[in-house]
C-alpha cells in the first residue's frame, strides 16, 4: 500500500471510530443515563444492541489506525510508532469490553421487569455495581486514550507528516482530556454532582474536532512526502 492509500485510510479509520461513537453514545444515552435504567433497557434493547456494535466496530478502527500508520512512521520514528499500536490496541479492547458489559444490562432489565419486590432491590444493587464497574472502567479507558494521543500528536509533531498546527492543537486537547478525567477520577468540580461522561462532554470536544480535521487532512492532502523523504538524508 502506497503512502497515499495508507493516509486515506487512517483517515477513514479515525472517522469510523469518531462518528461511530457519537451515535451509539447519542442513542444510548437517552436509555442507559436515566435514573429507571433497569425499567427501560429491555423494552429498548435492539438500540442497545446497535449502539453497542457500532462502539465495538469503532474499537476495531482504534485498533487498526496505529498498525496501518505503523510502516510509515517505522522508517525513523519506531519506538513512538510501536508505543502508539500498544495504547490504542490496550484502548481498544477496553472499549470493546465496556460495550459488552453494557450489553449485559439487556438481562438485567429483563429480569427487573418480572420481579417482584425482593427482587427488584437486589436487581438495583446489581445493576448499580455494574454501574461503578463500567464506570471506573471508562475512566481506565480515557487514561489509555490519553496516553495513547501524547504519543501519536508527538509523533506528528517529530515526524511532521501533517502541518504542526494539527499535532500542537492534538497535544493540547489531549491533555484538557486528562484534565477532564481527573477531576471526574475525584470529584472536584463540576464532577462533584454530575456524572463523568455528563461532566466530558466540556472537555472532549476540541479532540474530537481535531481528529475530524485530520481525518480530513489525511484524506484529502496526505502527509507531507517531502518531509518524510528527507528522513533518509539525515
Amino acid at each position: 500500500m502506497n503512502t497515499k492509500k495508507i493516509a486515506i485510510v487512517v483517515g477513514v479509520l479515525f472517522l469510523i471510530a469518531l462518528f461511530f461513537n457519537i451515535i451509539a453514545t447519542g442513542i444510548t444515552d437517552p436509555i442507559l443515563g436515566i435514573p429507571d435504567y433497569l425499567a427501560n433497557i429491555y423494552p429498548n434493547k435492539t438500540i442497545v444492541i446497535t449502539g453497542n456494535l457500532l462502539n465495538i466496530i469503532a474499537a476495531l478502527a482504534m485498533i487498526f489506525i496505529p498498525i496501518v500508520l505503523y510502516p510509515v512512521a517505522r522508517e525513523r520514528y519506531r519506538n513512538l510508532a510501536l508505543g502508539y499500536v500498544v495504547f490504542r490496541f490496550l484502548e481498544g479492547t477496553l472499549f470493546i469490553y465496556i460495550a459488552i458489559k453494557t450489553l449485559t444490562f439487556i438481562s438485567l432489565s429483563k429480569a427487573f421487569i418480572n420481579a417482584n419486590d425482593e427482587q427488584i432491590a437486589f436487581l438495583q444493587i446489581l445493576g448499580n455495581s455494574f454501574q461503578f464497574e463500567i464506570h471506573w472502567a471508562t475512566i481506565i479507558y480515557i487514561l489509555i486514550y490519553v496516553l495513547g494521543g501524547l504519543t501519536f500528536y508527538y509523533l506528528l509533531y517529530k515526524s511532521k507528516l501533517v502541518p504542526r498546527f494539527l499535532s500542537i492543537w492534538g497535544f493540547l486537547a489531549v491533555i484538557l482530556l486528562l484534565i477532564g478525567v481527573t477531576l471526574g477520577m475525584f470529584h472536584f468540580g463540576m464532577f462533584s454532582n454530575m456524572p463523568l461522561m455528563k461532566g466530558m462532554v466540556y472537555f472532549a470536544p476540541p479532540v474530537a474536532l481535531n481528529e475530524l480535521v485530520l481525518s480530513i487532512w489525511l484524506i484529502v492532502k496526505g502527509f507531507n512526502l517531502s518531509t518524510r523523504a528527507s528522513w533518509t538524508t539525515h
